[in-house]
């Protein structure tokens, strides 16, 4: 936990983007590194705790964190999960929109206010032959529909907390190919301190209240000048050494879990596309829990 200035307490809640994974920040950086630092920095908000862990679940997030954040009675709460579950064979979208329900609903009830972040494709694999990229894709996307959905439903009911959707690919879109870290997983710092600014620009859009700069030609600017300065990108020699280092070794610990069942949809997939018809195509994919064209429901 940090201090800053005044304007309450921002809790994190959520997996390694938000943890920071990516980012590098030197000593101007008061709250450390990540996406929710760089929010709480720019926010000028009073106190930030980052409960957000490595390889953390949609059910780490519900079982876990969320009773740190409750405990912590904080003013804006931010969730940004399921990357790791769709890395998973025992993946299901109907889980991780349970789990993230019990957390944003728990969290409104304690008075919060809540950002969820939208997943964005996982780079890594859109370097992968087209059947694992539409098993990837699809279920990115399953976990977007669960967010939806969840923000829809916020519309609608009487709890005092309210909630905000951002979308992570959108958001750090306009810093190119700087946007992605060597692992093509994870934002670079450049992507961390936009994801930072459009979360910032959503909530000063959500109520008056969180702007920190007065409209004008030149807010975003001065914004974006509350952000903690950004290293230079890593050259050839930086890359290769952590390819060597964390990003192989990395890849056949995640691998041994998740190639079964990464199998196991691709077959899925290929079976139903030879049951020729749109409507078999439709109902296989809703029967997986992966098809994010239906309405994702509890049990």
């Amino acid at each position: 936990m940090t201090s800053a200035s005044g304007r309450g307490r921002l809790v994190a809640l959520g997996d390694s983007i938000t943890v920071g994974v990516g980012d590098s920040v030197g000593p101007d950086a008061v709250h450390g590194p990540g996406w929710a630092a760089h929010l709480a920095t720019v926010l000028g908000m009073t106190e930030f705790t980052n409960l957000a862990t490595n390889g953390a679940r949609s059910r780490d997030v519900a079982e876990a964190q969320l009773a740190a954040a409750l405990a912590l009675r904080p003013r804006l709460a931010t969730v940004l999960v399921g990357g790791n579950d769709v890395l998973r064979s025992d993946f299901d979208a109907r889980l991780t929109l349970m789990d993230l329900r019990r957390s944003v609903q728990e969290l409104r009830r304690a008075g919060a206010d809540v950002v969820l972040v939208r997943l964005p494709v996982i780079g890594l694999f859109e370097l992968a032959p087209r059947p694992v990229r539409r098993v990837m894709r699809r279920r990115v996307a399953a976990v977007g529909a669960a967010v939806d959905e969840l923000a829809s439903a916020s519309g609608t009911d009487q709890v005092p907390g309210r909630v905000v959707v951002v979308d992570a690919a959108h958001a750090i879109a306009p810093a190119g190919a700087k946007a992605w870290h060597i692992d093509r997983v994870h934002p670079s710092p450049a992507g961390h301190r936009r994801l930072a600014l459009a979360v910032a620009a959503a909530l000063a859009t959500l109520d008056p209240a969180y702007a920190v700069v007065p409209d004008g030609a030149d807010a975003a600017r001065r914004v974006a000048a509350r952000l903690p300065a950004a290293p230079a990108p890593p050259d050839l020699r930086q890359r290769v050494t952590w390819l060597v280092r964390a990003g192989l070794p990395w890849c056949v610990r995640r691998g041994r879990d998740f190639l079964p069942g990464l199998l196991r949809a691709v077959a899925h997939d290929l079976r139903a596309e030879r049951a020729l018809t749109h409507g078999s195509m439709v109902t296989s994919l809703a029967d997986s829990g992966l098809d994010p064209r239906r309405r994702i429901g509890r049990g």
